[in-house]
């Protein structure tokens, strides 16, 4: 019976490492979204700031 016990405390171990490297990876990749959200917006309005310039100046 002892056998059976460590078995299954050893199987409930392999669960919750399994689960806190999934979360550490969905973390992480949460955060290099959030890092090209960031850029694209960044890039976008830097982009639309040069338009904005180049129709008050009247460059084509």
């Amino acid at each position: 019976m002892m056998r059976k016990a460590q078995g299954a405390i050893e199987y409930l171990f392999m669960i919750a490492a399994a689960l806190v490297i999934i979360l550490i990876v969905v973390k992480q990749l949460q955060n290099k979204g959030d890092t090209a959200k960031n850029v694209a917006q960044s890039a976008g309005g830097n982009a639309s700031q040069i338009l904005n310039n180049m129709s008050v100046n009247g460059t084509k």
